[in-house]
């Protein structure tokens, strides 16, 4: 998979290290979300994050007086002399955790990790939002993130941000269920929200946001107090001068994560200057959660071809041929990185959040292991889709898959083991043995062999075969669970 700073919105600064090695954090911070292990191909995005957060490097010319004074907030730190005097800021990264954000988990860690590393940060500590399926506001964090969530800082002599990644497609958006904790967060300290998709593509998701000019009457002050003046093109009502109280509206600056975008927002915090920003707008009104639209009745519901059609015509290329490639494997955001790695290098990570929101894939309510199982299965594909898509692609595809599978994901699914080879040369006696545990791979080897049946007879004499098993171990199970569609 390609950096996502390869892309046209994401522009980076000079390859130069954020952080110079001889002040970086000598502890290292462990990755909130698994990584794959380390035999697996994989496209880091560490040094593209690293660029991007190097802006945050002049917040360490606050709370404390570095023994030489840069002559302005821009320049960069040199060394020991430069390292902020304590105490620092305290960092709260809140991460969507909603079935598209799974794609952006190694973004994720790797924000967080560069944060650690910046010297101006006190504390670095990452919540998850739990946004798979939330119907209240309670539902999206857990009693024990209380503490690290509450409003007021850590401590009266330390600065505190909030900032908030996600793509803005999860229920929790459209519903407004974070109004409220935003609002919250706003009238006590800083808050921002990260966005993980570029600007242009902001329509699409659950963030409505308007260009606004911000400045900030003195340094890491509370969003709250932020004064605003609306630019020529905004639409959205906030007060010509003065500070906003916590009855009245809150702005959220919202931001890609991309240098300049941040080098903007951390202008508006340590200067009086006027700052052009896009900004989240919440009125006390606006707390209360929006009830979404009945869902098409399952009549109405389009079928798999059309499904197929419809995401091929609105897709990126890269995203849809990616999706034609993992037809061929069970799915989990490790299986569906490492073939993005491997078999789509073109494909950038909003390649495969575009699959994860195209309507052809739910989130397995039950699924094989835990969602952090290196071989196990949390997404499954609409009956009927699977097929269609492997349909569509080529045979020599679908044998680069299943040998990549084999590789690296037999050593955690022994259903796989030898998958290869029964592609190539099928037969029934080399059909792993049926049990609740195999069927669900079972079922997806019935799909490649029947995908595959145009090449020898003894495919589709196999597929017959496990067919008849299939079935008379009782009726396969459709895919329940969340539509990643929101």
């Amino acid at each position: 998979m390609t950096l996502f700073d390869t892309q046209p919105w994401l522009v980076t600064a000079a390859p130069v290290p954020a952080v110079d090695d001889q002040w970086r954090n000598t502890l290292t911070l462990a990755p909130v979300f698994r990584e794959p292990p380390p035999t697996w191909p994989t496209v880091s995005p560490a040094a593209a994050v690293e660029a991007a957060t190097s802006a945050l490097s002049p917040f360490s010319q606050l709370g404390g007086t570095p023994a030489r004074l840069a002559a302005s907030i821009y320049d960069p730190p040199e060394g020991l002399a430069d390292a902020p005097a304590a105490p620092g800021w305290d960092l709260v990264l809140v991460v969507d955790t909603s079935p598209s954000m799974t794609a952006w988990y190694p973004v994720a860690n790797a924000i967080a990790a560069c944060a650690h590393d910046l010297p101006c940060f006190h504390s670095v500590q990452v919540v998850k939002m739990h946004n798979r399926r939330p119907t209240h506001r309670s539902d999206l964090f857990t009693s024990a993130d209380a503490p690290v969530l509450h409003v007021e800082r850590f401590s009266p002599d330390r600065p505190k941000i909030t900032l908030v990644l996600t793509d803005g497609v999860g229920a929790a958006w459209h519903r407004r269920l974070l109004w409220e904790d935003l609002h919250q967060w706003a009238t006590s300290h800083t808050v921002a929200i990260l966005h993980v998709l570029p600007h242009h593509h902001w329509s699409l998701a659950g963030i409505p946001t308007q260009p606004i000019q911000l400045r900030a009457p003195h340094p890491c002050c509370p969003n709250k107090d932020l004064e605003t003046t609306p630019t020529t093109d905004s639409q959205v009502a906030v007060p010509q001068s003065g500070t906003l109280t916590p009855q009245e509206s809150v702005l959220i600056p919202v931001l890609e994560i991309r240098k300049r975008w941040l080098d903007q927002w951390t202008r508006l915090l340590l200067t009086d200057f006027l700052v052009h920003q896009q900004a989240l707008t919440i009125t006390t009104p606006s707390l209360r959660s929006v009830v979404p639209s009945p869902t098409p009745a399952h009549d109405d519901a389009p079928g798999p071809d059309q499904l197929i059609t419809d995401f091929h015509t609105t897709a990126p290329e890269h995203a849809f041929n990616l999706a034609v490639l993992l037809a061929a494997a069970p799915l989990n955001r490790f299986i569906m990185q490492l073939i993005a790695a491997e078999l789509a290098p073109a494909a950038t990570t909003r390649d495969l959040s575009a699959v994860l929101t195209s309507g052809l894939l739910v989130s397995v309510e039950s699924p094989i292991d835990d969602d952090d199982s290196y071989g196990g299965i949390t997404y499954d594909f609409l009956p009927g889709v699977r097929q269609s898509l492997l349909a569509l692609g080529e045979s020599s595809q679908t044998h680069r898959v299943v040998s990549l599978l084999e590789t690296y994901l037999s050593p955690f699914a022994s259903a796989l083991k030898g998958i290869s080879s029964r592609m190539r040369s099928p037969t029934a006696q080399a059909l792993p043995q049926l049990t609740s545990r195999t069927a669900p791979y079972l079922e997806i080897e019935h799909s490649l062999l029947t995908a595959l049946s145009g090449e020898t007879p003894q495919h589709r004499a196999v597929a017959h075969v496990l067919r008849q098993r299939l079935d008379a171990a009782g009726p396969a199970p459709s895919p329940v669970g969340t539509s990643t569609r929101t």
